[in-house]
């Protein structure tokens, strides 16, 4: 399969033989589709539970500072809807958390609707601007070189990382270990009250690299319960948001710029210091009440792709995992719908949210 790609810009730095690894990862995700789902509907190849989608609106704040006024941002005060995915990013469907209680990353995806200007592809879905984030600043690993091992292991022991993670310890090794730990030991009670981040950079215009988060204006310490069911994280969201109940959830959307050269770009795992470049916020993101435990709204959103490069090019991706992104979510969406039946999806995915 051919993917498409784009000269490295100038803030990136692509290793020799980067190419060749990323299209075997691209080949690895297809076969772990087809391992983990022989014969019956793929699911996504990272993030494949979700704990709802719900709509929402994106409003670019009034007072957003003029550097920042870049392609969706460009207009203070204008407003997109916008759907946005809850998920945990481990590869097979399973409990929130382990038998000892260990947590797996959680994911936010939000895919801005009806955008305006050059998008990167020319795909379904790539008339939106999507922005994918993780609950902790930094990816596990820090290229696509660590990527590739670490998907040669997932397929040769289907999926069982327990290999993957048997001394002797690289240097690289030690560090990913050192991050899951972080993962594991880092507890949600809700979705809607952890603060979510890009990890990875991404260009604000031409010359801006930053990187992005969304950051609840209401925290809240809701505690995992005492003996959590398989989804109380789907719980929790349905009680936040219950129709009668429930109450709006708002979130700050914010910038990291780029402050020096020093920080890296193709170093995944490298968090760039808030001291020298601070998070300022861009933009609003509110969920209002709603019911999205719902048949329709699971099949919406199962079909929902998301990937960082559905993206105006003011927003263009950068470093190697997000070039690996690119490629292989490509792989893991086309195989997945592939594999659907066409009369699965009753409406157009792609369509603006609708209620209910």
């Amino acid at each position: 399969m051919d993917f498409p790609t784009l000269p490295p810009h100038p803030f990136e730095t692509v290793p020799a033989g980067e190419a060749a690894q990323i299209a075997e990862i691209a080949d690895l995700t297809r076969k772990l589709l087809q391992q983990r789902y022989p014969g019956s509907m793929a699911r996504r190849g990272v993030h494949p539970k979700d704990h709802g989608c719900v709509e929402a609106t994106l409003t670019v704040n009034a007072d957003i500072p003029s550097a920042y006024r870049q392609g969706i941002f460009a207009t203070p005060g204008k407003s997109y809807k916008t759907w946005v995915r809850f998920s945990n990013a481990t590869a097979l469907v399973q409990a929130d958390v382990d038998a000892k209680g260990a947590a797996s990353s959680r994911g936010i995806a939000l895919k801005v609707m009806n955008v305006e200007g050059e998008t990167l592809l020319d795909a379904p879905g790539g008339k939106t601007q999507d922005f994918l984030m993780i609950n902790l600043p930094m990816f596990a690993f820090a290229d696509v070189a660590e990527y590739l091992e670490l998907t040669r292991s997932q397929f040769a022991n289907n999926d069982n990382l327990g290999p993957f993670f048997t001394p002797p310890f690289s240097d690289a090794k030690k560090r990913t270990l050192g991050i899951v730990g972080k993962i594991a030991a880092t507890p949600m009670g809700n979705p809607v009250e952890s603060q979510y981040f890009s990890a990875s950079p991404f260009l604000l215009g031409e010359n801006l690299a930053v990187k992005y988060s969304v950051k609840p204006r209401n925290p809240g310490n809701t505690p995992v319960p005492a003996n959590p069911g398989p989804s109380y994280l789907r719980e929790a969201l349905k009680k936040t948001l219950d129709p009668k109940t429930g109450q709006a959830v708002v979130f700050d959307f914010l910038v990291q710029r780029r402050a020096t050269n020093a920080l890296p770009i193709e170093d995944a795992t490298a968090v760039w210091p808030e001291d020298i470049a601070p998070f300022e916020a861009v933009a609003t993101l509110v969920i209002q009440p709603q019911d999205f435990d719902n048949p329709l709204r699971a099949t919406e959103c199962e079909h929902l792709v998301f990937t960082p490069w559905h993206s105006l090019r003011e927003h263009r991706p950068l470093g190697g995992i997000n070039r690996l992104r690119l490629a292989a979510y490509i792989a893991s969406s086309k195989y997945r719908l592939q594999s659907r039946e066409p009369t699965a999806f009753p409406k157009d995915p792609y369509a603006p949210p609708t209620a209910g």
